[in-house]
């Protein structure tokens, strides 16, 4: 299966306050996604988040809606491969792909 070409992120930035995390792609493509379904997507072997196929972006009201708060996380690059999130839990385990974040919420004109 052939691996989706992505555009390198420009910036990556997490809002605790609206609970989110946000990048902006080189493309110009932004994506927005609830820091709880991130955590629930996390690809590592324990948490098998890779069962997760789309995170729709958070509307006006989802952060009421989380069921967790995510206040103390720390996010960091993973080389060139994507990014590392260590979650107040203490969890750390998965690195999200950019292809896979791509995936979980593409541009209105990505393949799917």
């Amino acid at each position: 299966m052939p691996s989706m070409t992505v555009p390198p992120p420009d910036r990556v930035s997490v809002d605790v306050k609206m609970q989110r995390l946000n990048i902006e792609w080189s493309d110009g493509h932004v994506s927005v996604f609830p820091l709880d379904a991130l955590r629930q997507a996390c690809p590592c072997a324990e948490c098998q988040g890779d069962d997760v196929e789309r995170i729709t972006k958070p509307g006006v009201f989802h952060i009421f809606r989380q069921k967790n708060r995510w206040q103390n996380l720390t996010v960091e690059t993973a080389g060139s491969v994507g990014l590392r999130i260590t979650w107040d839990d203490g969890h750390s385990g998965g690195i999200y792909r950019w292809d896979r974040l791509r995936s979980l919420q593409p541009a209105d004109d990505d393949p799917t």
